[in-house]
């Protein structure tokens, strides 16, 4: 934890645009490491927006995950001054100003393209672009923070969909990677889309040029497989 700690206040110091963290999924609640992460860069009493993967129909199941991520944040220590979830019962107007003033915007887990459609139809794109503080995307939100969303069927996506995302990263990832089970799929994606795999229970960091990786984050490229964390 001292080396963890040591590397974050020595490299991650500063004022940033815009803090990326890309995440997998916490199936036990946030880990320690990822705790340590989030209490460098956001301050107790903060506004917390929560994107919605689905806007229309899974309105009590999207207020589920997002009061069980707040009590992962409280266990850790940090509480909100405001809570807003971004779906179909905000109107888009009022939905883009509350993500352009958002200190920490979490972008859900769900199906991702479905996701994608939701966030460009109600023209969100610009705003979270725009953003200057906290970003977190969690399985399919962190896919669509990439430049490409390279959505497998390994990731249990119906299809395989590839297209122009957020690019808010300029690499793809892979969340809940299982490193045990690489499929060919993802080998033979590597030759074209190099991808971040991304365990359970961790996380990329990306402030300005400095990226840092905790937990199980292996890089899939050219059919190599290169641990990195």
């Amino acid at each position: 934890m001292n080396i963890l700690n040591s590397t974050i206040n020595s490299n991650l110091k500063g004022k940033y645009k815009m803090i990326k963290i890309l995440t997998s999924g916490f199936p036990n609640g946030f880990t320690e490491d990822f705790n340590d992460v989030l209490k460098q860069y956001i301050k107790v009493g903060t506004n917390f927006v929560f994107v919605a993967s689905e806007f229309e129909s899974i309105h009590d199941k999207t207020d589920w995950y997002c009061n069980n991520f707040l009590k992962m944040f409280s266990n850790c220590g940090i509480t909100f001054g405001s809570v807003n979830v971004i779906d179909s019962r905000i109107p888009k107007e009022i939905a883009q100003d509350i993500v352009r003033n958002a200190d920490v915007l979490w972008l859900a887990g769900g199906d991702t393209p479905t996701q994608f459609a939701y966030i460009e139809s109600y023209g969100l794109i610009p705003y979270i672009k725009e953003q200057k503080g906290v970003i977190i995307g969690m399985s399919a939100g962190s896919i669509n923070m990439a430049k490409t969303a390279v959505c497998t069927l390994t990731c249990e996506h119906s299809k395989l969909e590839i297209y122009e995302a957020l690019g808010l990263v300029e690499f793809s990832v892979e969340p809940h990677f299982d490193k045990e089970n690489i499929s060919d799929e993802l080998i033979i994606l590597s030759e074209k889309y190099p991808l971040y795999g991304v365990c359970d229970d961790s996380a990329i960091i990306r402030t300005n040029d400095n990226t840092l990786f905790i937990g199980n984050v292996f890089l899939i490229n050219n059919r190599h497989i290169t641990r990195l964390s």
